[in-house]
Protein backbone atom coordinates (compact mmCIF):
# COMPACT_ATOMS: atom_id res chain seq x y z
CA UNK A 1 0.00 0.00 0.00
CA UNK A 2 1.33 3.55 -0.80
CA UNK A 3 2.61 5.65 1.96
CA UNK A 4 -0.33 8.23 2.58
CA UNK A 5 0.94 11.11 1.24
CA UNK A 6 1.24 9.42 -2.01
CA UNK A 7 -2.33 8.95 -1.83
CA UNK A 8 -4.28 10.96 -4.50
CA UNK A 9 -7.49 12.08 -2.41
CA UNK A 10 -10.77 15.07 -3.40
CA UNK A 11 -12.52 17.11 -1.10
CA UNK A 12 -16.06 17.66 -2.53
CA UNK A 13 -19.02 19.88 -1.54
CA UNK A 14 -22.50 19.16 -2.95
CA UNK A 15 -25.76 20.90 -2.15
CA UNK A 16 -29.10 18.82 -3.04
CA UNK A 17 -32.13 20.30 -3.92
CA UNK A 18 -34.19 21.08 -0.83
CA UNK A 19 -35.90 17.87 0.27
CA UNK A 20 -33.22 15.54 -1.60
CA UNK A 21 -30.81 15.36 1.49
CA UNK A 22 -31.13 12.53 2.57
CA UNK A 23 -31.08 10.98 -1.34
CA UNK A 24 -28.15 12.91 -1.98
CA UNK A 25 -26.61 11.24 1.19
CA UNK A 26 -27.65 7.64 0.39
CA UNK A 27 -26.39 7.71 -2.98
CA UNK A 28 -23.25 9.00 -2.77
CA UNK A 29 -22.30 6.83 0.45
CA UNK A 30 -23.42 3.67 -1.57
CA UNK A 31 -21.27 4.99 -4.54
CA UNK A 32 -17.92 5.12 -2.08
CA UNK A 33 -18.98 1.25 -1.18
CA UNK A 34 -19.49 0.44 -4.36
CA UNK A 35 -16.59 1.54 -6.44
CA UNK A 36 -13.81 -0.11 -4.16
CA UNK A 37 -11.16 2.57 -4.94
CA UNK A 38 -11.22 4.31 -2.00
CA UNK A 39 -8.70 3.65 0.42
CA UNK A 40 -10.58 5.55 3.61
CA UNK A 41 -13.45 8.26 3.55
CA UNK A 42 -15.90 10.88 5.31
CA UNK A 43 -19.44 12.07 4.63
CA UNK A 44 -20.24 14.70 6.50
CA UNK A 45 -23.32 17.02 6.72
CA UNK A 46 -23.57 20.33 7.68
CA UNK A 47 -25.53 20.96 10.92
CA UNK A 48 -26.66 24.79 9.33
CA UNK A 49 -27.73 23.14 6.22
CA UNK A 50 -28.38 19.30 5.87
CA UNK A 51 -28.94 19.38 2.53
CA UNK A 52 -24.77 20.12 2.21
CA UNK A 53 -22.48 16.92 2.11
CA UNK A 54 -18.88 17.64 2.31
CA UNK A 55 -17.03 14.13 1.58
CA UNK A 56 -12.94 13.56 1.81
CA UNK A 57 -11.99 10.82 -0.07
CA UNK A 58 -8.96 8.93 -0.29
CA UNK A 59 -7.70 6.67 -2.90
CA UNK A 60 -5.89 3.61 -2.70
CA UNK A 61 -3.55 4.82 -5.38
CA UNK A 62 -2.90 7.07 -8.68
CA UNK A 63 -4.68 3.52 -10.29
CA UNK A 64 -7.48 2.98 -8.49
CA UNK A 65 -8.14 6.60 -8.59
CA UNK A 66 -7.57 6.47 -12.51
CA UNK A 67 -10.08 2.96 -12.28
CA UNK A 68 -12.76 4.87 -11.15
CA UNK A 69 -13.07 8.34 -12.74
CA UNK A 70 -12.53 5.97 -16.22
CA UNK A 71 -15.09 3.12 -15.49
CA UNK A 72 -18.92 3.09 -15.88
CA UNK A 73 -19.77 3.23 -12.51
CA UNK A 74 -18.36 6.94 -12.07
CA UNK A 75 -20.86 8.01 -14.94
CA UNK A 76 -23.48 6.06 -13.28
CA UNK A 77 -23.18 7.55 -10.45
CA UNK A 78 -22.60 11.36 -12.11
CA UNK A 79 -25.79 10.30 -14.02
CA UNK A 80 -28.39 9.88 -10.69
CA UNK A 81 -26.34 12.56 -8.35
CA UNK A 82 -26.52 15.52 -10.60
CA UNK A 83 -30.22 14.77 -10.61
CA UNK A 84 -30.71 15.80 -6.68
CA UNK A 85 -28.38 18.72 -6.73
CA UNK A 86 -29.02 22.94 -6.39
CA UNK A 87 -26.14 23.88 -8.03
CA UNK A 88 -22.54 22.45 -9.20
CA UNK A 89 -20.32 20.28 -7.20
CA UNK A 90 -16.85 21.91 -5.57
CA UNK A 91 -14.30 19.59 -5.80
CA UNK A 92 -10.42 20.10 -4.73
CA UNK A 93 -8.02 17.50 -5.79
CA UNK A 94 -5.53 17.03 -2.57
CA UNK A 95 -3.22 14.42 -0.97
CA UNK A 96 -3.33 13.95 2.74
CA UNK A 97 -0.92 14.88 5.37
CA UNK A 98 -1.66 13.36 7.81
CA UNK A 99 -4.01 11.18 9.53
CA UNK A 100 -5.05 9.59 13.06
CA UNK A 101 -6.87 6.54 13.55
CA UNK A 102 -10.30 6.64 16.09
CA UNK A 103 -8.59 5.08 18.87
CA UNK A 104 -4.33 5.15 19.03
CA UNK A 105 -3.95 2.92 21.62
Amino acid sequence: MAALQDQPAYIIKMRAKPGHGDKLFALATEGMYKSGSSDRFIMLREDADPDVLWNIEVFRSDEAKAAYENGPLADELRDEIIEHLAEMVMRVEAHPYSALPADPA
